[in-house]
């Protein structure tokens, strides 16, 4: 049997200098200090094109940028907002060999709650999907019982309660997937675990970064931490415990309506009302947006239409040219192709931390001030945008800061521990061991 294991808890949005700084910020969080204490840590990861969730969690089990591993957004390119606002939700989307595929052919017993991009995750034996409709209707859990391994959800819920997939009720639902995994983890003797997260990024999106309400569900998130750590180690000793995220947060109080300005602009061609899920109706398209908050690609519908083309980048100059709009960069097909976008995109359209952009084609001013919140999504050039690694573990160097690191190192180092290699990631697995891992069999 594998020598070792392995849980991987990703804390949507967590800022690494809440840990790193905690006593600054006053934060209680013994079992996440401990971690860091005991392990190797970053002091930022620089994430992936955009700084979304959807594509930053598949990069840190495949150790890939999107441009390779397929998964370009959280959301699918729609430009006719046909699709009902689906999200990259299923795991055969995915180009390139995961962790969880890897782990499996090596004899671990893989589980995974709430991971993206995790529906019909090949290796995955004891799976909860991340996966919605509607978010608040009864279906949607339903759904999830249907898309889990057969049996899993409805025994678990026997022990625990309903399942919760509305990622907005926060804490209460973070805590319901934390046991989930953990009885995954002690009843099904999951080796490998992976585990999504969602509270605190909820909550700093609604009251922005760093605040009182975000802070106490990081206390709350530091003993779910604490509850799965004993968990995996009570049947595998020498297991490692990641902490990850898949950004940071800006602080935002300006939106730009690109939309707007494309629809006025003749590149989009509005109908009359609304989809059923409150979308524009798009009639015609000659160039779209693909909105990721803090960022936008823009996707031409012929990208050999030298005229729009041309249409496009003067409208994005001159917006650009106008510091009100808050845009930081537009970038060509090279920059993006040096980013590992998507390759469909002919332009991105990078804003400034304090601007996001959004989608309301009925909006008179192209830019307006909002009420503080919080968003992501910018370029991973933005130092706001570094997210999180801490690891520890049996064979893991002691109080080691690894500076400033990639995303693409996670899959490759984590393989390592496991024994077991991941060929097709991008980058070597960094030397945070002071031993050679255990041999997988």
């Amino acid at each position: 049997m594998p020598g070792s294991g392995l849980l991987v808890i990703s804390i949507d949005g967590l800022n690494p200098s809440y840990v790193i700084e905690a006593d600054k910020y006053g934060l209680k969080i013994p079992h996440l200090r401990r971690i860091m204490k005991e392990g190797v840590y970053a002091t930022g990861v620089r994430g992936v094109l955009p700084t979304v969730t959807y594509p930053s969690h598949t990069t840190m089990l495949t150790g890939v940028l999107p441009v390779k591993h397929g998964i370009y957004s959280n959301v699918t390119f729609d430009p006719e907002n046909k699709n009902a606002s689906g999200w990259y939700w299923f795991a055969e989307d995915i180009r390139v060999p995961t962790l969880w595929s890897a782990a499996a052919k090596a004899g671990y017993v893989v589980g995974s709650v709430s991971w993206p991009v995790s529906v019909s995750a090949d290796g995955v034996t004891y799976l909860i999907p991340e996966y919605w409709r509607s978010m608040k209707g009864a279906d949607d859990v339903k759904n999830t019982r249907a898309l889990s391994s057969p049996g899993l959800l409805s025994k678990l819920e026997k022990k625990h309660g309903k399942y919760i997939v509305d990622l907005d009720v926060a804490v209460p639902g973070d805590w319901m997937r934390t046991r989930y995994a953990a009885s995954i983890i002690r009843d099904k003797r999951a080796q490998v675990m992976t585990l999504h997260l969602a509270a605190l990024d909820h909550i700093e999106h609604d009251t922005g970064p760093a605040t009182a309400s975000a802070f106490a569900a990081l206390e709350e998130i530091d003993s779910m931490v604490g509850e799965l750590a004993s968990a995996i180690h009570s049947i595998a000793p020498r297991a490692a415990v990641c902490i990850v995220s898949d950004h940071g947060m800006a602080k935002i109080d300006h939106e730009l309506n690109l939309l707007a300005a494309f629809v006025k602009a003749g590149l989009v061609t509005l109908g009359e009302g609304r989809t059923p899920f409150g979308m524009p109706v798009v009639t015609d398209w000659k160039a779209q947006v693909w909105n990721n908050s803090g960022s936008a690609a823009i996707v031409l519908k012929d990208p050999n239409d030298k005229a729009t083309h041309d249409k496009v980048r003067q409208l994005l100059t001159m917006l650009a040219a106008d510091p009100v709009n808050g845009i930081a960069a537009v970038l060509d097909r090279t920059a993006i192709g040096k980013l590992g976008g998507a390759p469909v995109a002919s332009f991105w359209v990078d804003m400034k931390p304090g601007f996001t952009i959004s989608s309301n084609p009925a909006a008179k001013e192209t830019v307006r001030s909002v009420a503080v919140r919080g968003t992501h999504g910018y370029a991973p050039t933005h130092e706001v945008m570094r997210a999180s690694f801490f690891l520890s573990g049996s064979g893991i160097k002691q109080g080691l800061n690894l500076g400033e690191i990639e995303m693409r190192h996670f899959a490759p180092t984590l393989a390592r521990h496991l024994g077991i290699t991941l060929d097709t990631a991008d980058l070597k697995p960094m030397e945070v061991f002071t031993t050679s891992p255990l041999p997988p069999n």
